[in-house]
């Protein structure tokens, strides 16, 4: 058995060298169609629908493996206005595995009496951008400082992942506070009910059958999760009331659009 002490390791000539090397295959990434002027993602293969959460997601098939949610300087000023439903926003995308806020500006514009007079103290803001770090501990807050820089940290992000797809490191420990949301907190919990409800064949499922794989999960939570895949068009409702089955829809794949 060898053991690596940390004075070995940094002696290695490879110490340079990335874990996470560029895929060979493109990014398929899905924007959100709330997005008004969306970031670009040059050579990927890009789709316009309404996500579960976050504005920007890595696909791998009908597989999420990335969420970020974009937010602008002006854009988190007005969410802190109503900041019970910022933070249940941010602990929907904490659920993924690999999940970011991604703010175009710097922490310092926040605390900038001039930038936010009118709107809110800069203490005030100082304790609530503590209280999102505090309350979502594994969401990482990114304050890239522009637009452009917010565009590119988001790219660079999702090629990381898509290199790591698959890795044991993009399944973290997630903590957040219970009081935003009625579910077990783990990582990936929407993920995997929005998996099993599309990975059934032929005749769908029951919305009582798809509760069932999920023990100890609100049936409210599951109910939300078959809602949004029916606005995404991903399935569809067959009969009414404890009867129904719900049935995935198949849609001709999206071509690219840059």
């Amino acid at each position: 058995m060898f053991f690596r002490t940390e004075s070995g390791i940094r002696a290695h000539r490879s110490r340079t060298r990335v874990e996470l090397r560029a895929p060979d295959t493109d990014l398929h990434v899905v924007v959100d169609s709330g997005e008004r002027y969306p970031w670009r993602f040059p050579g990927a293969t890009v789709e316009r629908r309404k996500l579960a959460s976050g504005d920007y997601a890595l696909m791998d098939g009908a597989r999420v493996l990335a969420v970020v949610e974009r937010k602008s300087f002006d854009n988190l000023l007005s969410d802190i206005g109503a900041i019970q439903a910022l933070h249940q926003t941010l602990a929907d995308l904490a659920s993924h595995a690999a999940a970011a806020l991604v703010i175009e500006a710097q922490y310092a514009d926040f605390l900038d009496a001039r930038r936010v007079a009118g709107r809110w103290p800069p203490a005030h803001l100082a304790r609530v951008l503590a209280e999102i770090t505090a309350l979502h501990p594994t969401l990482p807050v990114v304050f890239a400082g522009n637009r452009k820089l917010a565009n590119l940290w988001t790219e660079r992000f999702f090629h990381a992942v898509r290199a790591g797809r698959g890795g044991p490191a993009l399944e973290l420990p997630l903590h957040v506070g219970e009081r935003y949301d009625a579910g077990p907190r783990e990582p990936g919990l929407d993920e995997r009910i929005r998996e099993s409800a599309l990975g059934q064949g032929p005749g769908g499922f029951s919305m009582a059958e798809l509760a069932g794989r999920f023990p100890g999960v609100p049936v409210g939570r599951v109910r939300r999760v078959v809602a949004q895949l029916k606005r995404e068009g991903l399935v569809v409702r067959r009969g009414a009331g404890r009867g129904a089955r719900w049935e995935r829809r198949f849609a001709p794949s999206a071509g690219p659009y840059r």
